[in-house]
């Protein structure tokens, strides 16, 4: 159906002669309406075309020692946290797959859900089971609405979707957690780490920035950063060492750079590979995100 073509035979077999002024008043605002929407869509689309903005992601390595050596591993961990602003737009998360599919044959793309719980905790009114059930909700949602993104890139690199709370259940994860709890306690160097990670996740919170931070909040940023190593421990016991992350996480980093011998031994061997993503306009070969 050609409805252009339906349009203007309707018209000319109207006869407008026969119309009232006061309805061909009404049919002419009608149409101006519809004139001036068109019009706004348009210079929508335009502006739009205008600014496609692509991001650019280059890479720095921990232990600084294999920057130029990344090569020689073919599969990496692609670390997805969750309310991250790095993860809430395509074009920052195509930027890293399209990275990622250029120097990996394959890839694990961690979902972070179980663990986003407590994000939900700190920055919200939902506790315990509705904060799990939310959180659990999220990565599965993220699954589903960037999956197509991931396959675009499957031809280069193999990838494949897992959730932390896959992983939570392994026996060997509660065993790192309760080594990583015990560590915090007696190491004042892993502490100190530990805490100023903590700071650091509570100030990204806008809504937790202008009020004074409880205890408890201080507990569940602490309980963050311990659960995630431990989750991470776990899969790298399984010989995925490489953890790909857009942007930077000093705690991770320095781990890496074996700044905290006393870390499960897992922890020890991976090697931890920060994204910087940087904006551009559509002019590149190589744009993404369009």
């Amino acid at each position: 159906m050609n409805l252009e073509r339906d349009a203007e035979t309707i018209l000319e077999s109207i006869e407008w002669d026969k119309i009232s002024l006061e309805r061909l008043q009404q049919i002419q605002s009608q149409i101006s309406k519809q004139i001036n929407i068109k019009i706004s869509e348009k210079k929508l689309e335009e502006d739009a075309q205008d600014k496609i903005y692509y991001y650019n992601a280059s890479a720095k390595v921990f232990p600084e020692t294999l920057q130029n050596s990344l090569g020689k591993y073919r599969k990496c961990v692609f670390a997805i946290s969750l309310g991250s602003k790095n993860f809430a737009y395509s074009e920052r998360i195509e930027a890293c797959i399209k990275w990622i599919s250029k120097n990996f044959n394959s890839c694990v793309v961690l979902v972070g859900d179980s663990v986003y719980r407590l994000t939900v905790e700190v920055r919200s009114k939902l506790k315990g089971e509705e904060a799990l059930s939310l959180a659990l909700k999220t990565g599965q949602d993220f699954i589903k609405e960037r999956r197509l993104l991931f396959d675009q890139y499957s031809g280069s690199c193999q990838f494949e979707f897992k959730m932390l709370s896959e992983i939570e259940k392994r026996s060997d994860f509660q065993i790192y957690y309760e080594e990583l709890q015990g560590l915090y306690q007696k190491n004042e160097s892993f502490q100190r780490m530990v805490n100023s990670f903590a700071q650091t996740y509570l100030n990204r919170g806008k809504d937790v920035a202008d009020e004074p931070i409880s205890e408890k909040q201080k507990y569940l940023a602490t309980s963050y950063l311990l659960e995630e190593s431990a989750l991470f421990a776990s899969v790298a016991k399984e010989g995925w060492l490489v953890f790909v992350y857009p942007g930077s996480i000093k705690s991770f980093e320095e781990i890496a750079e074996g700044l905290h011998p006393e870390v499960p031994e897992p922890l020890k061997q991976i090697v931890w590979v920060s994204l910087r993503l940087k904006k551009g306009h559509n002019t590149s070969e190589d744009r993404v995100g369009e």
